[in-house]
Parts: structure tokens; C-alpha cells; sequence
């Protein structure tokens, strides 16, 4: 047991450390923190509106209580989901592994603090609907004390089986299926499964027959029971009936159930760990590379002096390319949004008969294009994180940029364009797309939305190699921390989607006499914020590099 907390510590005290970038003093670490804190407020909000608005109707008829399973499940589902892609990342490709292994310690141990660390990070997601969940049932029924004595057990139990059976999943493929031992190879198939699972969740919701169901039809299916759905999930997750039972009728027996359930799990855990995890965890390989011959043609090619920033963009864009992370995370973000796009139009709108608006008389409307613009550039500018993890991405490797003959401003500059092309590349195959579809407008709206999308993406882009810069995180084991743990590009992203939102809202909400005014207005503020962005990018370069 001393052994497990200590380990435990450590482990989280590192994971907890990699959030941010190792040098930002502590209170600007709390700040961050509390900043992303309030950036999961309309999430939770959402979450209580939903769960209170369908516990009003459910109590009309006395049955309330189906939504606390219902809840349960999809909270259960998600970490599920969530954790496959988890599991690998913490038990086989950190780079601590290695040094465990060779230490006197049981396999037992080594995974109950790899697991503890993996719960940590559910529990984030677990409490954001659970919370909501229960709180919305307290307002809305009255319960007994034993309810909240019940309800901390069961939310703080809630993530731990499901991240069991992950859990179990993986030490069996690890050990079993020697193709996913290549750390690139995994990272790519696992991602590219976890933009399709998310494409077709994308459809199922905006699809004809999830958009005509009625609530009363909702609440019928969670009734009765013999939804398909939640009997596979009841399958899956064997505890979660026992749970909503213990909270909803304050049954010692179903929560006692559920307790001994949750302890099974973890002792059969334990027990495969034992047998499998130490000859899954050995003979891993970080990536793979391929040897060639170069022709003497092909030597001199690549020995031939270029200029130096786009020399230095080539580098970055195979950087990006050659790393499943990266592409994924960064690139990939932006390619699948049109897709999006796409799919929420034949999904949601194919039944609009959008030729009746072909008379329609659009004279006026421009500002419209210019916002929409405005709101589109600054959306791709954040969303690809390739500015504001470009220094991060360099990691260990940043003193690279020092000592190579080429000046600072330059390599910034040269990560920024990287940044900006690929937004404008997304911008335009939108906006194409949305020629496409709805041709009614004069053409030249469509090319005014795309020149105005230029401003706020060299906004965008500038902003979040700056934040970068001023608080890179520099320490990180695997590529995937330098761009989804990296506290600083999550507030950059996070700030760009608030200004995107602000956008839209002004597009909806304002006035057709004050558009123009409005337009113009977030136009030039647009356009010297960018202007500023830019001298500060200039100036403040080698100053911010010499504190690295």
C-alpha cells in the first residue's frame, strides 16, 4: 500500500505538471486553471437544462427516477469511449514505463497508479454530468439524507468500471496484437476510429428520425425499458441499474450491489494485469522510419540552398504530416470541419426546399458576409492549434531554433504561415462548399466572406503563437501533451470560439439597420488588432526566445 501512494503521487504530481509548461510561477498555473474552470460553465449549464427540463416532465407521471439510470449510462458510454484512447497513452507509450518496469515493484502496483491517474482524468468528465444530473433531480424531487450519502459513493464509483473494462481491453490487445505496438501506427488508426465514431454520432443526432421524435416518445422508450440501446448499455455496464436504484428509491441493497460489482471489477483488473501487462508493456517502439538511397540528382536537390522561411515551413508542414498527433489534432481538425459542415446540411436541412429563396432579393445583406467571414477565419485560425502549439511542438528540441543560422523573427514567422495556410485552406473550401449549396447569393458575396476570413485568421494565428511563446510547454513525454494538454492553447482556442460566438450572435441578434455600422466597426478593430499582433510578433521575438 505504501508503495501504491507513493507511486500514485508521483505519477500524478507528473501528470498534473504536464498541463502546463514547467516554468509559469504557481499562481498564473491557478489562473489557467480557473479560466478553463469557467470555459466548462455553458457545458454544465447545458447539461442541467436538459436533465431539468425532462425530470419536470418525467415527475408528472412519477418517474423521475428513469433519468438518473438514463444519465449514468451515458456518462458510462462516454468514459468508455473516452478511455480507449486513454489507456494506451498512460499504461504503454509514457515514457516512464520503461523505468517502472525495471523497478522492484509488483505489476499489481504499477497499475493502480497508472489506473488512479486515468480515473483522475474521467472523473472530469463523469462529474460534469453527474453533478448536473443529481442537482437537477434534487430541485425537482424532494430525497431523503441517505440520498447525498449515496450520491457522493456512487459518482465517485461511476467512471471506475467502464475504465476497467477499457482497461481490460487494451492489456488484451497490447499483449495479443503486436501491430499496435508502434506508438505512430496506434495514434493514427485510434484517431482516425475517433473521427469516424464522432462523424456518425454527428449524423445519428441531426439524422430524420432523431429530429422528428417526439418527447413524449423519449420518455416512453426510457420507460419502458426494451430500448435496444439501453439494454446493450445495461449489458455493458451491469451496475448502473443498481446505482440509479440506491439513489431513486434509497435502496441499501442495490447500493450494496453495486459496491461489490465495482470491487469485482477491480480485482479481476488486477488479476489479468498480474498475467498480461509486464509482456504486453515490453518490446515497444516510439515510431518507425524508412532508409533510402538518394540518386545523385535527388542529393543535389536536397543539398540546393532555398530560401530560408520556406525552407523552414517545408520542415514544419512534414513535421505535422509525419506525426499522427499533429496531423490528426492539427490539420486533421481543420480538414474535418467542412465535412461537418456537410454532414449537419444533408442531415438537418436536405428537407429546406432552399431554390424558393432563389427570388429573394439579398441587396443589403454584404455586412452579413463580412461577419460571417470575420467569424469563420477566427474559428480555423484556433481550432487547428498550429500557432499556438508551434513552439510547444518543438518541446525538448527548441534549442534547435537557437543555434541554427536563420533569425528568430524569421522561424516565427515562417510557424505562423504554416498556421495561416492551412486556415485559409479550410476557409475556402467552406465557403465553396457553401456556394455550392446555396449558388443564390451574388458570387461576390462568397469572395467578400472569404477576403474578410483573412483578417481575423492572421488575427488568430498571430494571438496564438504569441501566448505561445510568452508560455510554451517545453516538458512532455509524448507528442500528444505539446497540443491536447497544453493549458495555454486550450485558452487560446477557447478565446477564439467566444469571439467566433460573439460574431454569430451579432449576425442573428442585431438589427438589419445597425449591421453595417457594427460590421465596420469589428472590421477595423479586427484589422489593428492584427496590425498590433503583428509589430508585438516582431518585436517581442527575440526578447521572448532568450527566456526559454
Amino acid at each position: 500500500m505504501r508503495k501504491f501512494l507513493s507511486l500514485t503521487k508521483v505519477l500524478v504530481k507528473n501528470t498534473m505538471g504536464s498541463l502546463t509548461d514547467g516554468k509559469s510561477k504557481k499562481g498564473f498555473q491557478i489562473f489557467m486553471y480557473i479560466i478553463l474552470f469557467i470555459c466548462c460553465f455553458p457545458m454544465v449549464f447545458v447539461f442541467y437544462y436538459m436533465f431539468d427540463e425532462l425530470i419536470k416532465v418525467l415527475a408528472q407521471i412519477h418517474q423521475e427516477g428513469v433519468m438518473i439510470g438514463f444519465g449514468f449510462q451515458i456518462a458510462n458510454f462516454v468514459t468508455f469511449l473516452f478511455s480507449i484512447f486513454l489507456i494506451p497513452s498512460v499504461f504503454y507509450f509514457s515514457k516512464d514505463s520503461e523505468t517502472l518496469l525495471s523497478l522492484p515493484i509488483k505489476p499489481q502496483t504499477i497499475l493502480a497508479s497508472k489506473f488512479t491517474v486515468c480515473l483522475i482524468y474521467e472523473y472530469i468528465f463523469s462529474l460534469a454530468v453527474a453533478i448536473p444530473l443529481l442537482v437537477a433531480y434534487v430541485h425537482n424531487v424532494d430525497v431523503t439524507p441517505l440520498f447525498y450519502i449515496f450520491a457522493v459513493i456512487v459518482v465517485l464509483t461511476l467512471p471506475v468500471y467502464p475504465l476497467i473494462l477499457s482497461s481490460i481491453i487494451s492489456m488484451l490487445v497490447m499483449r495479443f496484437v503486436p501491430f499496435f505496438k508502434n506508438r505512430d501506427r496506434f495514434n493514427m488508426i485510434g484517431g482516425i476510429v475517433a473521427v469516424i465514431i464522432a462523424m456518425g454520432f454527428s449524423y445519428f443526432m441531426n439524422s430524420e428520425s432523431m429530429q422528428n421524435i417526439e418527447p413524449q416518445q423519449l420518455i416512453s422508450i426510457l420507460m419502458d425499458g426494451n430500448n435496444s440501446l439501453i439494454n446493450m448499455l445495461s449489458l455493458i455496464f451491469p451496475g448502473v441499474p443498481y446505482a440509479a436504484k440506491a439513489l431513486y428509491n434509497a435502496d441499501i441493497l442495490s447500493f450494496i450491489i453495486n459496491i461489490v460489482i465495482t470491487i469485482a471489477a477491480v480485482a479481476c483488473f488486477l488479476f489479468i494485469g498480474k498475467m498480461v501487462y509486464f509482456k504486453g508493456a515490453i518490446g515497444f517502439n516510439e515510431t518507425g522510419s524508412n532508409r533510402k538511397k538518394l540518386s545523385d540528382k535527388e542529393f543535389d536537390k536536397t543539398t540546393h540552398q532555398k530560401n530560408k522561411v520556406q525552407t523552414y515551413m517545408m520542415k514544419e508542414f512534414k513535421l505535422l504530416i509525419r506525426t499522427p498527433v499533429y496531423f490528426l489534432n492539427c490539420i486533421g481538425t481543420s480538414a474535418i470541419m467542412p465535412i461537418v459542415f456537410i454532414i449537419i446540411y444533408f442531415t438537418s436541412a436536405s428537407d429546406i426546399d432552399l431554390s424558393a429563396l432563389s427570388g429573394f432579393s439579398f441587396e443589403g445583406f454584404l455586412p452579413y458576409a463580412v461577419l460571417i467571414g470575420l467569424a469563420g477565419g477566427i474559428l480555423f485560425a484556433n481550432m487547428n492549434l498550429i500557432s499556438a502549439t508551434a513552439i510547444s511542438r518543438e518541446g525538448s528540441n527548441v534549442m534547435f531554433m537557437k543555434y541554427i543560422p536563420m533569425e528568430f523573427k524569421q522561424q516565427i514567422h515562417a510557424k505562423t504561415n504554416c498556421g495561416i495556410i492551412v486556415s485559409l485552406i479550410s476557409m475556402l473550401v467552406t465557403v465553396i462548399i457553401a456556394y455550392v449549396i446555396f449558388p443564390y447569393l451574388p458570387i461576390y458575396y462568397y469572395i467578400v466572406c472569404f477576403l474578410a476570413s483573412i483578417i481575423t485568421t492572421l488575427l488568430g494565428n498571430y494571438a496564438g503563437i504569441l501566448v505561445d511563446m510568452a508560455h510554451p510547454k517545453l516538458v512532455w513525454e509524448q507528442e500528444a501533451a505539446a497540443v491536447k494538454q497544453n493549458m495555454t492553447a486550450m485558452i487560446a482556442m477557447m478565446g477564439g470560439m467566444a469571439l467566433c460566438g460573439l460574431m454569430v450572435f451579432a449576425v442573428f441578434m442585431l438589427p438589419f439597420d445597425d449591421i453595417t455600422m457594427t460590421t465596420t466597426l469589428v472590421t477595423v478593430v479586427c484589422i489593428a488588432l492584427t496590425l498590433v499582433l503583428r509589430i508585438l510578433v516582431d518585436k517581442s521575438a527575440k526578447k521572448l526566445f532568450e527566456r526559454i
